[in-house]
This record gives C-alpha cells, sequence and structure tokens, in this order.
C-alpha cells in the first residue's frame, strides 16, 4: 500500500510531499555534462562494453557514506569518463521503486560542464575508475535528440535538462537603434 502524499497550498501553489521508502532504499547521483559547440548544446552518455545489458546512461552512481550529492558527481563522472567537470547547479531528482523486491532509490542530477574543451564529434573510450573497471565507450549527444535511448528513467533527466536550457536562454537583444529615413532626392 502506498503511503505517500501530496500537500498543496492554493494560497501559494506551493506543494510538499512525503513518501516512505522501501526497505532497501538507495541514494544516487548523477550529471548531465553539459557542453557547447557552435551555440549547439550537447551531453555526454556512455555504454559499457563489458556490461551491454545496461544500456546507454548518463554518468552517476551511488553515494559513499563519506560524500555529500557533489562529491558523489564529481567523483563519478571523473570516474566513468575521464573528464574533470565544476557543477552548475542542481538540476531535479527521479524516484524508482520496485515493490516486488522492496526496493527503491532515488537519484539527484546536477548540471556540469567540463573544465577543459572536449570535441563533442569524438567517441573515445575509457576504463572506469571503480572496482569494476568497466571498458565505456563515451560520446556526445546534441540536445534536440529524442532522449528514448536512454536508460530507464534518463530521458526524463534530459527532458528536465532542456526544460532547464529553455528557462535560462538568453533573451534576444534587440536593436533599438534609431536608423536615419532614407529619402529619395531624385529631382
Amino acid at each position: 500500500m502506498d503511503q505517500s502524499t501530496i500537500t498543496r497550498d492554493d494560497r501559494t501553489e506551493a506543494y510538499s510531499f512525503n513518501k516512505q521508502f522501501a526497505l532497501r532504499h538507495v541514494f544516487r547521483a548523477g550529471a548531465v555534462i553539459w557542453c557547447k559547440h557552435r551555440g549547439k548544446d550537447y551531453y555526454v552518455v556512455f555504454k559499457s562494453i563489458t556490461r551491454p545489458n545496461r544500456g546507454i546512461q548518463l554518468p552517476g552512481g551511488r553515494i559513499e557514506r563519506s560524500e555529500n550529492f557533489a562529491q558523489t558527481i564529481l567523483r563519478e563522472v571523473q570516474e566513468e569518463t575521464g573528464l574533470e567537470c565544476r557543477i552548475i547547479c542542481p538540476l531535479g531528482f527521479i524516484y524508482f521503486e520496485n515493490p516486488v523486491d522492496n526496493y527503491s532509490n532515488m537519484q539527484f542530477y546536477y548540471i556540469v560542464r567540463p573544465i577543459f574543451p572536449v570535441d563533442v564529434f569524438k567517441k573515445w573510450k575509457y576504463i572506469d575508475k571503480d572496482m569494476t573497471k568497466q571498458e565505456l565507450e563515451i560520446w556526445l549527444v546534441p540536445n534536440d535528440k529524442d532522449p528514448e535511448f536512454l536508460a530507464a528513467g534518463q530521458d526524463q533527466v534530459i527532458k528536465m535538462f532542456n526544460k532547464w536550457l529553455e528557462d535560462h536562454k538568453k533573451p534576444e537583444v534587440k536593436d533599438n537603434s534609431v536608423k536615419p529615413e532614407s529619402k529619395d532626392f531624385n529631382v
């Protein structure tokens, strides 16, 4: 039986919710690694060559006991892509629940940017620096590509990212300078 509740304050349109986690619960953190090239936005994905059943993923992983979200994200990005990044801002979260196995996980996502330039047209291979030592293939995807190819739930993260991009789009600057009227002086 679901014990979630959503509380809404109609005066401010604010809401809160609560939900008890499953018996086996994991907190995870992930990143949308954001790159730009000639005005176009891209993000980094990877696929495990040694564990192909995991699908195409965004970088991320389990939050270790001694870490906060930011530390986990920077560590996981480095372990899974070799990229050194800086955090831009929190993006959102996704929640998974499997009542049959009494398992749930909450994944918090942040937007990060590489510290050094990345070639958006290049694929590279990298050996995961955690204990699994997976061989990974990494590449960039334009943000306007349909994200349905990503592992479970991660398409929703890219939809949040695209909304964030739209919300933070710089307004176009209008040219308000006065242009002289052209006059025809043909006599």
